[in-house]
């Protein structure tokens, strides 16, 4: 028996919906907290993406955008009182600006130079962040005030409801803004990069503005995202945001659910965010949830190297063309 096939345009209408209520269904603060991180995971898996994923290029430094845009946030809230949900859009313009910069000098290199001089900025980062602590306040970090919403004071009852939504609205522009790049002559270019990059040259395309764009473009929305993440906590330090493990997981993510498509990454962060929660609130503090990530990408490695999604898609077609 033949099962019907659901149009994809309506099972992504319909996960949207489940998005857009899922705060009222579900009252749980720990549950809702869950959905933010996943959501925000889902972020910068798919931001990560458009670099690693569409050009091949393995950035590891990624956290040193995310953890920039959390700085900038912090500081504007605390010294000029920029609500961080909507300065987090501007400021995420200038860790782009950074990021172009950056790129045009560490993507002069190639594989694994390319790799080291990303976590090397990783590194970077956070030394400066420990040093100027005139500004950034050093290894004591940065505190925020805490939410109030229109001069409602803070309760814990609709704290996350604000965050869910401009996670929400952060994840569909990532989403979007990846999926146009995807199918535009830049996205082929970055394409065409990744498979061969010297007959990309002979061909006529820019390869190194092609690939600084796309670092650019990349960290603009870690950078976002970094913000935003920043007032969730109203807390951050240098060792606590500029941590080479979140650039770590990007990739793992964007790999287990299949880096180079749309929605793979964004697969990849709601089977990781929230099974890495659930690992640690059975077995405690402990590092059993790295483990457990480090088992899981194995078995898609051996089993499905393409990642989940690519692997899945093309077990259907092959069964839909035998049943045909």
């Amino acid at each position: 028996m033949k099962l019907p096939r659901i149009p994809p345009a309506v099972v992504i209408g319909g996960l949207f919906v489940a998005l857009l209520v899922f705060p009222f269904i579900q009252r749980s603060q720990y549950y809702q907290h869950v959905m933010v991180m996943t959501m925000m995971a889902a972020v910068l898996a798919s931001s990560w993406n458009i670099l690693g994923g569409y050009a091949g290029y393995n950035s590891l430094g990624h956290a040193a955008f995310f953890g920039l845009g959390g700085y900038l946030v912090a500081l504007a809230h605390n010294h000029f009182g920029w609500h961080p949900f909507i300065s987090t859009w501007f400021l995420g313009l200038i860790v782009m600006v950074v990021a172009l910069v950056l790129g045009w000098i560490a993507l002069r290199t190639h594989g694994s130079a390319f790799v080291v001089a990303t976590i090397a900025m990783v590194f970077i980062f956070r030394i400066v962040a420990l040093n100027l602590a005139d500004i950034t306040n050093g290894a004591r970090g940065l505190t925020q005030p805490r939410p109030g919403w229109g001069g409602v004071p803070w309760n814990p009852e609709i704290i996350k409801i604000p965050f869910h939504y401009a996670m929400l609205a952060l994840l569909c522009l990532t989403i979007f803004v990846s999926w146009r790049v995807r199918q535009s002559k830049f996205g082929l270019g970055l394409i065409a990069i990744r498979e061969d990059e010297g007959k990309a040259e002979a061909v006529g395309i820019d390869t190194m503005l092609y690939k600084v764009l796309a670092f650019g473009l990349s960290a603009y929305f870690a950078g976002v995202a970094g913000g935003l993440y920043s007032y969730f906590f109203t807390y951050i330090d240098p060792q606590f945001i500029f941590d080479i493990f979140t650039g770590v997981t990007m990739v793992l993510i964007a790999i287990l659910g299949g880096r180079g498509t749309l929605w793979g990454p964004v697969l990849g962060a709601f089977i990781m965010e929230p099974l890495g929660n659930w690992v640690i609130g059975e077995f405690g503090g402990t590092q059993i949830h790295l483990a457990v990530f480090g088992g899981i990408l194995l078995a898609v490695m051996l089993f499905m190297p393409q990642g989940i999604l690519p692997t899945v898609s093309e077990f259907l077609k092959r069964r839909e063309r035998a049943g045909s």
